[in-house]
């Protein structure tokens, strides 16, 4: 048995099959664009405005009294970090004044 080949002219086939393959495939590109700014939308950074001034005061290390939940003594730890930084703050008063009054002569 021998089987009969019929061949479609290429405007039908064009019409059949290459233009709705052609429509998948721009509105699948359009689709994947669209939710691609969509995710990244929401993915934006928020930025966080941080006083300086607010970093050096004692309370800023208030955050360690959180180490109690870990097993350490969050208030000691704390009071021994608030005794660094403010003898490092004397520290850097001290070398300022120095380097304004100059060298000695």
């Amino acid at each position: 048995m021998k089987w009969k080949q019929s061949s479609t002219p290429p405007a039908v086939a064009h019409l059949r099959l290459v233009r709705p393959m052609k429509f998948v495939l721009h509105f699948t590109f359009v689709a994947m664009i669209f939710s691609t700014m969509l995710l990244s939308s929401g993915c934006e950074e928020k930025t966080v405005a941080t006083d300086p001034s607010a970093q050096s005061t004692p309370g800023s290390t208030k955050i360690l009294e959180a180490a109690e939940l870990v097993g350490y003594d969050g208030k000691a730890l704390r009071r021994s970090v608030d005794r660094i930084k403010d003898a490092n703050e004397k520290r850097g008063q001290q070398m300022e004044k120095t380097a304004e009054s100059g060298p000695d002569q």
